[in-house]
């Protein structure tokens, strides 16, 4: 008896960082650091759902299918298993299940499986932004000019995640 692939748990940043390995009969895996990804589980919640992106913590992704609309709402804590595919050069997950779960399944997931560097990264940015936070917020752009080239992309993941606010436009705040 042949079953389906088993989905491997991951985090949305190695999944980002693969690459898509080509069978004859078309994309069949994605490898990371040498690990193979046939099927593939996230744990995150809907940060968009005209096309669902999904974010984990550590970065987000596009979920699509030809098939069903995903009855999700922004902020919904959900599950997603699926097969990775690349369109022009971006990964993305050809779901097969999406389905709305308690937000602890995404806390134990973290506790579970530490993330990779990109925690770390967040971490660093939430430092960045009390530092320079004189009460009203840190200045947007000075947290980004302390980041570097990646400064923004952390910045919106963060705001996404709702660790970081915007007090008025342009100013940042940790949610403590």
């Amino acid at each position: 008896m042949e079953g389906r692939d088993i989905a491997a748990h991951a985090w949305i940043s190695e999944l980002s960082q693969g690459k898509i390995v080509h069978g004859t009969d078309g994309p069949s895996a994605l490898v990371v650091n040498g690990k193979s990804f046939d099927r593939i589980r996230i744990y995150g919640i809907a940060v968009a759902t005209d096309d669902l992106v999904v974010d984990d913590g550590t970065g987000s992704m596009l979920v699509r299918s030809f098939d069903d609309q995903w009855k999700v709402a922004i902020g919904d804590s959900v599950l997603v298993i699926g097969r990775p595919r690349v369109y022009e050069g971006a990964i993305y997950l050809l779901g097969e299940i999406v389905k709305k779960i308690d937000a602890k399944w995404i806390e134990l997931r973290k506790k579970i499986a530490s993330a990779p560097e990109s925690q770390n990264q967040s971490s660093r940015v939430l430092e960045i932004v009390r530092k320079h936070d004189g009460g009203e917020g840190a200045d947007y752009d000075a947290v980004v000019g302390e980041l570097g080239s990646k400064g923004e992309e952390l910045i919106v993941h963060l705001l996404a995640t709702g660790e970081l606010f915007e007090t008025k436009p342009g100013k940042l705040k940790v949610l403590e």
